[in-house]
């Protein structure tokens, strides 16, 4: 009876023994092939950590932001100084423009002025000739020396 148990037990020449041999054998082989794709994979995260180390101790990481940053912003800072050099010498043209204005209007007032003291004296010359005048000659007098004028001193 016991050869026939043990004939019962092999089916077409696979014992339970061989098959649970083979199972064992199997996830031994897959547990390997896990165990080395970690390996693979902690090696490659390590290799790139020691890249990307060798190049943050090779520049500043502010210095590598500050560089981006400017990369994106030098369009626009370049064009907000363009619009401000135009401006600037927008300005410049309208403030030489004025200048040469007030300068020719000063020019004009100091020939006024000079041609109203020309004619001042020329009335203070033809008052004192004429004795009659006498009382024009002071109010004229006091209008342009002490600067004060009074309708009465006129009468």
């Amino acid at each position: 009876m016991e050869q026939a148990v043990q004939e019962v037990q092999k089916v077409e020449g696979i014992s339970p023994a061989m098959l649970w041999t083979f199972i064992v054998v199997l996830v031994g082989l897959a547990a390997l092939f896990v165990l080395g794709y970690k390996v693979v994979e902690i090696l490659r995260k390590e290799h790139e950590r020691k890249k990307q180390k060798q190049e943050l101790s090779g520049t500043d990481i502010s210095d590598k932001i500050a560089k981006k940053v400017m990369e994106q912003l030098q369009v626009q800072l370049d064009k907000k100084f363009d619009e401000i050099d135009r401006k600037l010498a927008s300005d410049k043209e309208t403030l030489e423009s004025h200048t040469h204005q007030l300068n020719d209007h000063e020019g004009r007032v100091s020939r006024l002025e000079g041609g109203n003291r020309a004619l001042c004296h020329g009335m203070l010359a033809l008052l004192e000739r004429d004795p009659a005048l006498a009382h024009a000659q002071h109010a004229m007098k006091s209008y342009l020396i002490d600067g004060k004028y009074d309708e009465d001193d006129w009468k």
